[in-house]
């Protein structure tokens, strides 16, 4: 995802000057960020990071959110099927996943973040 002067239509990936707001062609509302390559079921998800707590996880998906890289945390299992924030919970472990594709660029940004 690269971020632009530009707006984009998220059905049609059609590009459009920013003071336009509706995709003159499937009637939706034009995003800022340029669409995926591809399909979000498509993509291989790595994971570049694992963490004690929610916290430095999200710490870490700001700054790839900063630099237009797409990512997730996953939540162990104790923590999502009770809805706990894993931020003090002993062993509870916060996963940062991104796509395959943006795996170095991701590690090189989040380099320095540690517990």
């Amino acid at each position: 995802m690269e971020k632009t002067d530009f707006k984009y239509c998220p059905k049609c990936q059609a590009e459009y000057k920013p003071q336009i707001e509706i995709c003159k062609d499937c009637n939706v509302t034009l995003v800022d960020t340029q669409p995926l390559d591809k399909p979000l079921e498509k993509i291989i998800w790595i994971k570049i990071a694992q963490f004690t707590g929610k916290i430095y996880g999200e710490m870490a998906g700001e700054i790839l959110k900063n630099n237009n890289i797409p990512y997730f945390l996953k939540s162990d299992f104790f923590s999502s099927a009770f809805s706990i924030t894993p931020t003090n919970v002993p062993g509870a472990m916060v996963k940062l996943l991104v796509p395959e594709d943006k795996k170095e660029q991701a590690e090189n940004l989040i380099i320095n973040i540690s517990e």
